[in-house]
């Protein structure tokens, strides 16, 4: 089996705790689980079979954002989710 790593970061980069991260599509069924990110904004979740995941993440403060990555077999894949800016903080 194989490993998606990964990090959560706001629109300037820096690492956003406590951030939801959950599989958005994948090869095949996974569980509709969400976990959370630590404090410096990184996760891993397991990917059971090779292929194309999309990886989401929502935040209070910043919304949604999702990332792709290509999953090989019996590897680790990361990933870097990045949160856009915010209607209300473009203005």
């Amino acid at each position: 089996m194989s490993v998606i790593r990964g990090h959560v970061v706001d629109p300037e980069g820096h690492p956003v705790a406590e951030a939801a991260v959950y599989v958005v599509s994948a090869p095949t069924n996974t569980p509709d689980i969400a976990q959370l990110t630590d404090d410096q904004g990184q996760f891993a979740t397991s990917a059971p079979v090779p292929g194309s995941y999309t990886v989401g993440a929502r935040s209070d403060k910043w919304g949604s954002a999702q990332a792709e990555v290509e999953v090989s077999s019996e590897g680790e894949a990361t990933i870097e989710i990045r949160f856009n800016k915010m209607e209300d903080e473009i203005k």
